[in-house]
Formats: C-alpha cells, structure tokens, sequence
C-alpha cells in the first residue's frame, strides 16, 4: 500500500478548513486523522476598506490640522514683527479679527490700507489659499472614459468658478466681496495660483505705504509662510516587486514598453462576436495594429473601417459594418493604443518612420522626463520637485536630446515637453521585455503570465519564478523571521496577508501534532485577493442577480407554482435570457410548455464531462430531441456537416444577444462560446487549477516546507479548484455531513472542514472520474452512472470526525482601533438626576435635515430654534422631509444648515477630549470577580480606558487590588468560554461585551448567529462557566487568565 499523509485546506477570506487524512489512493482505502475550521475577522471594515487604510486617513486628518494651525501661528508671528497684526489673543487681535477679510482684500488692491488691515487681508489669505492643483498632469492611458465622479464634478465646478472670475476681470477677493447678499463665498473653489496672483497685486498696490512689504527678503519670507506645501512624495517600498524578476526593476507606465504592452494586450484580447464570433485572422489583427501603433486609440468605427479593404478584397463589401466586437460589448468605448509612440509620431512627422535614433528614443525619453520632473531621497522616496527645478530640468533634457540624438531645437522642445503618466507596471522591464515578442506573435497576455499553455515558456524564460525559494523549512517560517517579514511586505493586499497568518499558524500546528505531510491540496475563493473595484462589481453582480430571482419567483408563483424551486427559478431565467426562444430549433417557447409539458430542458453548452462547468452561464434551454441529440457534443460539433444548420443557428444567435452590457439577451460571453469551434485551448487544465493571486502566494508560501530540486520535481503542493470539489462533495453524500437536503449549509462554520476533506482527496485522478461521470450521465443511451468514494465509509468517518470539531476563532485582544467617536461634545457644566443616575448637558453641532421632531426643541440658540420650528411646520412638520431649500437667519443673512443642539449624557460613557467629551469607541473586555460573598462582580473596560492603562504602564487586565474580591476570568471578543450545565451548555464565543456588563456569546459554529445569548456575570456563575483556550486546529486547554 503506498498510504500518504495529505493535508487538505478550504481558504477563504474569513476561515480556513482543514483536513489530515491518510490515504491510498490507488487501493481506495482512507482514515480521517482529523478535520477543524479557523475563524478570523477580514483585514477590512464593513465598507471594505483595509482597517490600516482607515487609520492612515485618520493620521492624516490630524497631521494636517496641526500644519495648518502652525503655518498660521508662524505667519501671525512673522506679521506682528513687522506691525502688520497686533500680538495673538490680545484685545486687539480680537478686533482685527472681526474686520470683514473680503472687504478688506478688495479695497487693498485699489487704496491704501492700515497696517493691521493689511495684515488681516493677508491672513486671510492664509486662511483660505484654496486648492493647489496637480503637480504634474499625469495623463493615465486608460482603457475606459470612466472618471471618478466626485472628482470631475469638483473639477467642473472649478473651472466653471474660475471662468466667472476670469470674465468679472476682478481680483479674487473682490470678486467673492461683490457676489450678492446671502450667496456662499465659502462655496467657490478656485486654485492657489488665483490666490498667489491676487497676493502680487495686494503687495504691488501696498508696498509703497508699508516699507517692509518692499523688503524683498521679507516679500519672500511672506510669500512662502502663506503658499508654501510639503512636497508629494511617495515610498518606493510600496510598489512591490516583479512576481517573474523579483530582483527587477518595475517598468513605469509611462514608459514606450509599457504602453506597448498594453495595446497588444488588447489587440490580442480583441474577437468577433454574435453570428460571426471568431477571433480576428491574421491579416486583420495586422490592419488593426498598423493603424494602432501610431495613434493613442481607435474608435469602433475606425476600426471598422481599417477593417473594409479587407472586407472588400474577399468579395464582401460593406460587411465589416455589422462587425460587433467583444471589448465594445464589454463597455470599452476605444480600442487603446500606443499613446507615446502616437507622440513621437507627431513630433517628427513622416521622418520617424527611418529614424536612426527610433528605438534609442522610445527606450531613454520616459525615464529623462522622470528624472527632470521627480526626484529620489535615498532609496525609500520618491519626491515630486518644484516647479523652477522642473523646468530647469526640462531645458537640461532638451539640450540632451539636441546632443545625443542631434534632434534640432523644435524637435528636442516637443519631446521635452511632453506629458507622460505616472506609476509602475506590477512587471520588471525585463519581464515585459520577455513579454514583448510573443505578444507581437498574438499571445495574449493573460495566459503569458498564468496559462498552463505557457507553464514550460515560463520556467524556461523565468527560472527564478513560480518556483519554491530553494528553502527548507521543517515548518513555515514566522512573520519575526526577516526574510519572511520582507516577503509579507511585498504583498499589497491586506487580506492575502491576513489569510497567510491564520495559514500558517494551523499548517505548524499540524505538523507539531502529525509531522511534515507527503502532500498538501488547496482550495483559495476566489474572492480572497479581490481588488476593491472588483469587489464591488462582484457585489453589485450579486445584487442584480438576487433582483432578478426575486423576478422569477414572484412571476412563478403568478403562473401557479406555490414554491418555486431552485431549479425551475434557473429555468425562469434561462427562458427570458433566451427571448423565450430555443436558440437550436427557433421555437418560442411557452410558459406552459416549459413548466407544464416539459417539453424544453435545460442543457450544457460545453459538456460538463469537459468543462466541469455546471453554471448559469453554460447553460441554456433546449428542446427533447435537440437535447438528445447534441448529448455529449458542442454547438459547432453538433453541426458538423450542416453548413445551413450551422449558417441559420449563427444567424439566431445574431438576432438573441443582448446589444450592450446588462441588455436583455444571450450575453456576449455565452454566445461567443456557443459559436466557438472547440473548447478553448486547455480550458479544463485552467478549471482544474486556481491561478488567482492569492491561491499563486498560499502555493509559494507553502512549497517552502520541500527543497526547490527543479520544475522536474514531484509536485508536493497541489491546488484544487472549487468547480471540481462542488461537484464531487454533493456525489460523495458529503453534503449531507451538516444538511439533510443535499445542499451545502453556510450556517455552520464546520462545513469549511467538509470542503477541506473534499479537497484532500482530489487527486488528479479523481478528476478524470468526474469527466467519465459526467459523459455518462449526459448520454441518454448510456446507463446511470455512478461516482464511487474515495473509500467506502467517507461519509460516516466525516460525521464522526465533524462531530468532534470544535471551531477555532481568533482572539481580538490587541488595543488598537477607535478609541472613541468622531464627534466631540462641547460641555455646559449643567447636570441632572434621573432615576439616581447623573446626566451631564452637552453641546453638539447637527445639520438640520438630521434632526428629529424632540430634537428642534433643543437647538441652543432661541432665535434659530423658532425660525426653524416655523419652517418645519410651514413644511408638512417633518424635519428631514423640510430641507432643502434652508431658512435664513435673517433677510439677507446665511442659511441655516446647522445648529447646534443640547443632548444628554452620562459621563461615565464618554471620554474626555480637548475641552469636551465624545462616545467612547468598543468595549476592549470585560472582568469577572467572585466576591466574598460568593456572587459575581464585573468590571467594563473600554478601549479608551485599555490605551490609557497602557500608556501608563499599568496591567490593561487588573487582576488584583480589590481585598473584597477575587479576579476569576477576563473576556474578550474571540475567547471561548465553556459552560458546564444549564441551556448553555457547550462552548462558545464572546462576539462583544456591553456597557451593561452583558457579554454577547454565540456558540463555537454558528456561522449566521442565530443562536446569540447575552448572560450577565450572574449567569456565568450560575451555570458554572470557565474560560478556555482552542489552539489554531480546535485544541482545547484551559484558559489560565
């Protein structure tokens, strides 16, 4: 027998399940060792923003205030030297303060003004200098038209702004001084340089009534106090490395190659679709790219029309007009090209073709702009230079390029000129140099760099790449160990980094416990080291798709179906994908005829015996004997011979696919792949093996327990992909280990461990069975097939084994996080008593169209609080329902948009800041006591309270101090506490603790939460609870607190 001991793993984003089985694969004969899940919260906020990216913001906020209140204490100070404001916080400089800026600005450009007038023209200045611009213009070649929206409106606003002040032909300050009465000044935004322009003027119109305005020493020392800004800079470190040449450096995307690369890509990504699916020829891949390398893009029509003498010289002219193309389709309105060599181009006109210097050119004129326009500080920052040093830098590039490639004066000005966009390829200029001529040979990129048709190019081109370190480890290495530190930094993504932890910790303590496995077997979800975009298209997809079932259901149970099943919602949607036709025979297809006769069936536009593509998205409707039929066979194999029936079948096609992105209709994707001639080139090679980013770092972190001996090395980790483990779970019974239906259940955290020992035991030749399986079961003729286990008794070993599972979950006791609310109270000193508990009146600031009806009542000040009670009455009497537009405070006075309102607390719940109070953030644990007097104490303690005890140096848990109590246990979200009797009897996990002294428990695996308890230390003691401790693989100890 040869018996291995193989590790299996199910990753997710918030779990890992874990499997340790020996087994025989070629004799059948299998034990389960042991089976367990891990839980840990993902490395993100509940919008999906990384928890550190939240805290850099925060950071940032609080780092800018203080430069902001110190540039203008450094520039209050340098005024009152010079007696241009009287000294801070005097009686005077109260008064000065007072003085209308706006009024003061405009009459400064026209008349003379006292010194303390001009000083506060000039603070205010300060005050509001407005947005400074982009450095550079970094113009990005995209592949979509798509802005940010906020940021174009912003931008659009601006420039809209700024045209009204260009044509007033006033200085800023007078401009804004003559709007009309109760018009925000505050809701202009115009740029720095409009500010600097209108300071020239103030100090030209002053200088000869102020004798140190003319000091150019001191203009200087004024100039910078108001307008200087720390330079952009950004850390080199961030940028990762080349997964192909770690080693390398990363190619800019402003580079020739890179957008090279990126237009190839697309030309290469670029098919046919609807009647005429086909990838392009040869000779129309060449027009295309022909007319692409010298032009930044290519509409669709132009693409077209490159198209038609081809078109034309094969005896079909005009047909390149019905031509629909499955990057349009997609929703890229431009074919992208090469933008920098469409640059180049324009400078030296027809010459560039015969160039000398063509490629010299194309290879040195990004990285000379680079080093004229950014800076490096050591080997950690880059920095963006001023504008006088980028301009002299620019000058130095031109009479460079006049030298080097004896370019004459207008040519070498052009290029010097340029515009270039910024940021780096996540490849090396030696990858992408690699790269570069089998995608001028028609490869397309995605699979140079994750096919398995390209596996061997790359071992061979790439030796030090997807390959283990050479390292062997007798357990994976920990985050301490420097070498691991700098490969967890070079990975961006904090929840890749997150999972590779939780990872590790369960691989180690499996093999203390069962020594180093022979084999290891992964499965990672595909949405692990998703991208925040891609997240949220995921989600809206899953939204629209949960929309759209809704649809079905509620028409189903119109038509008379009480209860929709899964299946016939499937169908509903197949039905109205299609236009209610059979995309074979051309039927329409009746709700009748597919629900009440069954006429229609659903069928496997890829057989599933090939595919192991059992989704939506390879299926449509199909009439019986068309089902028969085509049984184990493509469309295109169907056809084979009948030039007509495949002609006509095209032709329905044309007229059944959606016309855009979310139209009703086939989706492009699906037809293209009904019209495709075969399967796609290793298409269940790709399906058997996860290539995704995170999947690609959890095989390379785990590969480092074996010696690197070569490519030709016995593959010790093997990754599994979910579309083959779904399948065999539900054949196996495997299902049915938490779920009486068949269905696989979320509710329980142990079906991650089902799905760990469904992957151990997927070995290459399980998935051939699985292909036999499905070409039997889809022929009609062949009898009913049937999927052996990988050994007799799985199922019930897995019961027994699941049974014994108790769910790991990470504990939380780190003091980091919010330590209160963002929102701070002002305080009154005014307290009241209700019900023996002191409350303390405090002030806040709320938009009016937040309030609620209690609320209007407290507004602070009495005149505001009846104008706004008399416009929410006039209104309907509903405050969020009466804004806007907003009432004034007077005729011509401001709008009220916010006001500031009383609201009670008690203090006891806040945390002090500054000269106020805000709501303290989560509760970090709570402590039990058992008293003398044998009953149960407790002790609250915040996060705001934990920092603050471990700031001083003081125990964050207080175990000793009170003679009148013992300490017995302290809690916090994560542990586990076991109960001994009572209805609580088991283990669970502390998901919170409140205020009130209530902890929030939910037992071990409970994955939706319907089993929360929230006892008190009473019952904690009554039911006598203890504190326990489970190790990464489900280990319990006791808790030693």
């Amino acid at each position: 027998m040869d018996v291995e001991l193989v590790f299996g793993f199910d990753i997710g984003a918030t779990s890992i399940g874990f499997a340790v089985i020996e087994y025989d694969a070629s004799a059948g004969h299998g034990r389960i060792l042991r089976l367990g899940s891990r839980i840990f919260p993902e490395a993100r906020d509940p919008d999906g923003q990384p928890w550190n990216q939240t805290r850099r913001q925060k950071r940032m906020m609080r780092r800018q205030l203080r430069r902001r209140r110190q540039r203008r204490r450094d520039l209050n100070e340098l005024l009152n030297i010079a007696g241009l404001l009287p000294a801070f916080g005097s009686e005077a400089w109260d008064a000065v303060m007072q003085r209308d800026p706006y009024e003061l600005r405009q009459r400064g450009v026209a008349e003379a003004l006292s010194a303390f007038e001009l000083g506060r023209a000039l603070y205010h200045l300060a005050q509001r200098r407005h947005f400074r611009g982009r450095e550079l213009v970094e113009q990005e070649p995209t592949e979509t038209d798509a802005v940010d929206a906020e940021e174009k409106e912003a931008a659009n606003k601006r420039e809209a702004d700024r045209a009204e002040l260009k044509q007033s032909g006033l200085s800023l300050g007078a401009w804004l001084h003559s709007l009309p009465a109760g018009e925000r000044r505050r809701h202009k935004h115009l740029l720095r340089n409009d500010v600097r322009a209108e300071f020239e003027l103030l100090v030209a119109a002053q200088w000869t009534h102020h004798a140190r305005l003319g000091e150019p020493t001191f203009q200087g020392a004024l100039s910078d106090a108001i307008f200087h800004q720390r330079p952009v800079f950004w850390r080199k470190k961030t940028l990762g490395q080349c997964r192909f040449v770690p080693e390398g450096e990363l190619c800019p995307k402003g580079s020739w190659l890179s957008h090279q690369r990126r237009m190839l890509e697309k030309v290469n990504n670029l098919s046919l679709i609807g009647g005429n699916a086909r990838p392009l020829d040869d000779d129309e891949r060449a027009a295309i790219l022909a007319q692409l390398q010298t032009k930044p893009s290519l509409s669709w029509t132009a693409v077209r029309k490159v198209l038609a003498p081809l078109f034309r010289a094969r005896g079909e002219a005009g047909g390149e007009k019905s031509l629909r193309f499955n990057l349009q389709v997609g929703g890229e309105p431009k074919l992208l090209g090469n933008p920098l060599e469409a640059k180049l181009a324009g400078v030296f006109g027809d010459e560039w073709a015969g160039h000398p210097h063509k490629q010299a050119i194309r290879d040195t004129i990004h990285g000379r702009l680079w080093s004229a326009d950014y800076g490096e500080i050591g080997t950690q920052r880059v920095v963006i230079r001023s504008e006088a040093e980028r301009s002299a830098r620019r000058q130095a590039v031109k009479a460079a390029l006049v030298q080097d490639f004896a370019l004459t004066d207008a040519e070498a000005q052009a290029l010097a000129e340029l515009t270039l966009p910024a940021g780096w390829e996540p490849y090396s200029v030696e990858a992408l140099r690699a790269f570069l001529p089998e995608l001028e040979a028609g490869a397309r990129f995605g699979a140079l760099v994750g096919g398995p048709e390209f596996e061997d190019w790359r071992l061979r081109t790439f030796p030090n790449a997807e390959r283990p370190t050479g390292e062997l480890f007798d357990e994976l290495p920990s985050p301490r160990d420097p070498d691991e530190a700098r490969r967890l930094a070079g990975i961006r993504n904090p929840t890749v980094v997150r999972v590779q932890n939780e990872l590790r910790k369960v691989v180690n303590n499996l093999i203390r416990l069962y020594g180093k496995p022979d084999r290891i077997r992964i499965e990672v979800a595909r949405d692990v080291g998703l991208s925040k975009r891609e997240r949220e298209d995921k989600q809206a997809g899953m939204r629209r798709n949960e929309k759209r079932r809704d649809e079905a259901r509620k028409d189903l149970v119109k038509n008379g179906i009480a209860e929709p099943s899964r299946d016939e919602i499937n169908k509903w949607l197949l039905w109205k994908e299609g236009r209610d036709r059979c995309p074979y025979s051309g039927d329409y297809i009746g709700f009748h005829d597919l629900f009440g006769e069954g006429n229609y069936e659903v069928e496997h536009i890829w057989p599933r015996s090939r595919s192991f593509d059992d989704g939506l998205r390879n299926k449509t409707l199909c009439r019986r004997d068309w089902n028969l039929r085509k049984s184990n066979k493509t469309p295109f194999e169907l056809f084979a011979g009948d030039a007509d029936g495949w002609q006509a079948f095209k032709d329905r096609l044309e007229g059944l696919t959606a016309k855009s992105k979310g139209a009703a209709g086939l989706p492009p994707g699906k037809v293209k792949r009904m019209l495709a001639p075969s399967l796609d080139e290793d298409f269940t090679q790709r399906q058997l093996v996860d290539t995704g980013y995170a999947a690609r770092q959890a095989l390379a972190m785990l590969k480092r327990l074996w010696p690197d001996v070569g490519p030709t090395a016995p593959v010790k980790v093997e990754p599994v992909t979910g579309k083959v483990t779904a399948h065999l779970r539900r054949l196996w019974g495997l299902n049915n280990v938490l779920a009486d239906d068949g269905e696989k259940t979320r509710a329980d955290h142990r079906h991650h461990a089902v799905d760990a020992l469904t992957v151990a035991c997927t070995h290459p030749g399980m998935t051939n069975r699985l292909a036999r399986y499905f070409q039997q079961k889809d022929d009609p003729r062949a009898q009913s097939p049937a999927l052996p286990p990988p050994w007799p008794g799985i199922r019930a070993d897995a019961e027994r084994a699941v049974a014994e599972i108790v769910v790991s979950h990470r504990v939380r006791k780190k003091v980091s996080g919010p330590l209160h609310k963002e929102t701070v109270y002002g305080d009154t000193g005014q307290e009241e008593v209700r019900r023996g508990v002191t409350y303390r009146t405090l002030v806040t600031r709320k938009p009016v169209d937040s309030l609620s009806k209690a609320m209007l009542d407290q507004i602070v000040d009495p005149h505001v609080r009846e104008v706004v009670k008399a416009w929410v009455a006039q209104r309907g009497g509903e405050p969020k329902k009466a804004f806007p537009p907003y009432p004034r405070v007077s005729e011509h006075g401001p709008e009220i948009r916010k006001v500031r309102v009383h609201v009670t607390q008690q203090l006891a719940l806040m945390a002090p800041v500054g000269n106020g109070y805000a709501d303290l953030g989560d509760n970090h644990h709570i402590a039990l006591f058992k008293t003398r007097d044998g009953k149960a104490a407790a002790e609250v303690v915040s996060l705001f309270e934990a920092a603050r005890r471990l700031g001083s140096r003081e125990p964050v848990i207080r175990r000793a101090g009170d003679p009148d109590r013992r300490f017995w246990m302290s809690l916090a979200p994560g542990d586990a506490v076991r109960f001994s009797k009572g209805e609580r009897k088991g283990i669970w996990i502390v998901q919170g603790v409140w205020a009130n002294t209530q902890v929030v428990l939910v037992r071990h695996d409970d994955a939706l939460g319907t089993t929360t308890t929230r006892p008190r230390p009473a019952a904690f003691l009554k039911d006598e609870a203890e504190k326990v401790s489970i190790d990464p693989i489900g280990r319990i100890r006791p808790g030693n607190d």
